[in-house]
Formats: structure tokens, C-alpha cells, sequence
């Protein structure tokens, strides 16, 4: 039986590619997402901590210079952090690399929402319920956009997905980046995390094997059409 573009983003990538079926891009270009209380694409408005003004800086260079900061500051960034620094290095262009940074910051929710003690999550308002909430939002509505352009190039892609999972194979501190939000016990992490570090395997695989479908069925959908003509610049070093 064919598979179908949708069961291979849902069902095969074990949810690190978002399709969103049915939701609309406008502008394949430009990520127009709201997640309070993190990011709002109209500004943008951006509150995720220390790097929130140089994300939004309207100067092309004080942006560059944050996102090196940010680097320099790799093993201590939440995913919110990571996301907003992802959606505005695809907006202004750094495509490739916003590839990367999205696939990490998905990765470093889901590492969030893996370990965290969902007995003593607490609700609407407590830290665990709201970062969980978060890494969702995000997820779910910023991958159209990065799924759309990065699936565009299989054999891009595949190396920046390694990367991530290689990367991945270190937990950072949870409870420094996340203070107030109550983990598992640390002796349940390193299993936890290799679970969800094979995913990226399977996903990876799974790329390598229906790189032609995936093409196939993006030109019917009309992605390939949408997507294929966004340049990326390179991110000065």
C-alpha cells in the first residue's frame, strides 16, 4: 500500500515533522506564529530572556551577533530560546540554519516534555503545565514553514538531523534551564532520552528511503511549487 505524505510525517516520523494538513501558508517566506508569551510574529514582540532584544534587532549584524552569543550559550538555551532564534534566522533569510536550530529546539522540548514528572506537572499557571503547552504550540505551528522548506532538500537535510542527534545524546542541565518544573528522577533520563534520541534515527532512515515519494507527493501538494524558490544566505562566521 503507497503511503501517503501525511502518514510518513505522522506516523513514521514519530512527530518531529509537523505537516499540518490543511493549514494554510500565506507567505512561505515569513513564519507568522503567536505563542504567548514567547513570540509574536506582529513586532515582532519576543520575551524569552536575556537574547530578547538582539532576536528582534531590526540591524542585520546586532541579530548575527546574538545568534553567536546564543551559540556560545548552546547548553543552557530553553527551547523557546531556541525556537524564536530558529523563526527569525528563517525570516531574515539564514534558512539553513534556521533548519538546524528548529530541529534542535524541537528536540529540547520534547526532551522537556519526556522527563518531566507529569504527576507533579501542575495545571494552567504552574511552570511543567505551561513550558509543556508551549513546546506543543510551537511544534505545531511553526513546522509548516520549516517542514515545507527543509523537506524540500533530502540530502540537506539528513546531515543537520544528525547533527541534532548526535547533540542530543547529552542531556544539558533540565533543572537550570527550567527552574521550578519538577524532572524525573535522574536516573530515568539517560533511558528516557535514548528512546527519543532513536526516533531521530528512524527519521533520518526513513528520509534516506522515500527521499523520491517525498518528492513526488510534495510536487502534488503543491509544497514543491511553494517552497523550492526561497533562497538561504549563509550565516557569517
Amino acid at each position: 500500500m503507497k503511503r501517503t505524505l501525511h502518514a510518513l510525517l505522522f506516523v513514521v516520523f514519530l512527530g518531529y515533522a509537523v505537516a499540518a494538513v490543511g493549514q494554510v501558508i500565506n507567505d512561505p517566506s515569513r513564519i507568522e506564529v503567536y505563542v504567548t508569551p514567547y513570540y509574536n510574529s506582529k513586532g515582532p514582540t519576543i520575551n524569552v530572556g536575556p537574547f530578547s532584544k538582539g532576536l528582534g534587532a531590526n540591524s542585520e549584524p546586532d541579530f548575527v551577533a546574538t545568534i553567536a552569543k546564543m551559540k556560545q550559550s548552546w547548553g543552557t538555551l530553553s527551547f523557546p530560546e531556541m525556537y524564536v532564534a530558529a523563526i527569525r534566522l528563517y525570516d531574515l533569510g539564514f534558512r539553513k540554519e534556521a533548519i538546524y536550530w528548529f530541529y534542535s529546539a524541537q528536540y529540547r522540548g520534547r526532551l522537556l516534555a519526556t522527563l518531566i514528572d507529569r504527576e507533579k506537572m501542575g495545571s494552567i499557571g504552574d511552570p511543567g503545565f505551561e513550558f509543556v503547552q508551549a513546546a506543543n504550540a510551537f511544534q505545531q505551528l511553526v513546522g509548516p514553514n520549516m517542514n515545507g522548506y527543509a523537506f524540500g532538500d533530502i540530502d540537506q537535510l539528513v546531515p543537520i538531523i544528525e547533527r541534532v542527534q548526535k547533540e542530543g545524546r547529552t542531556i544539558p542541565d533540565m533543572n537550570k534551564i527550567y527552574p521550578g518544573v519538577t524532572f524525573k528522577n535522574r536516573s530515568e533520563w539517560d533511558t528516557d532520552n535514548k528512546g527519543l534520541n532513536e526516533g531521530l534515527g528512524k527519521l533520518v532512515e526513513t528520509l534516506k528511503e522515500q527521499k523520491a515519494s517525498i518528492k513526488q507527493q510534495r510536487i502534488e501538494r503543491g509544497m514543491e511549487a511553494k517552497f523550492s524558490k526561497l533562497p538561504s544566505k549563509e550565516l557569517p562566521k
